[in-house]
């Protein structure tokens, strides 16, 4: 019967996340957990600097839910907003996408090191 004295000691996977007063790694995949806010930025990164009254003529959304959900992907560190006089012209903030880049490549290169199964004796 396999005990944890029989378990040779290996490197764990670690998911190494930011800590900070607002995790931006946790907000920034919660605001890619919607399809309007996935579309918009979809969007965004094909336009460039686009504002609201475009968005509204390119997606089936009215004003007031595109507005919403940009607040959303502002406050995750998403896009971000450049006022011009009445406009405000969005973009994706590319620091935001090299985070995520980052976290998936960490979680990527985590599966493979020796997990502490692959260590797990066969039953006698």
């Amino acid at each position: 019967m396999p005990t944890f004295e029989n378990l040779r000691p290996l490197p764990l996977a670690q998911a190494c996340v930011i800590a900070e007063p607002r995790n931006l790694t946790v907000e920034g995949f919660r605001a890619l957990g919607d399809p309007v806010r996935l579309e918009l930025l979809a969007h965004i990164a094909a336009r460039g600097p686009i504002c609201v009254c475009h968005l509204e003529e390119a997606l089936p959304y009215l004003q007031s839910r595109i507005s919403k959900q940009l607040a959303v992907l502002r406050r995750a560190g998403l896009v971000s907003g450049r006022r011009e006089g009445t406009w405000v012209y969005y973009s994706i903030c590319p620091e935001a996408l090299e985070t995520a880049r980052d976290f998936i490549d960490q979680i990527e290169r985590s599966t493979r090191i020796p997990h502490l199964a692959d260590s797990c004796l066969a039953p006698e």
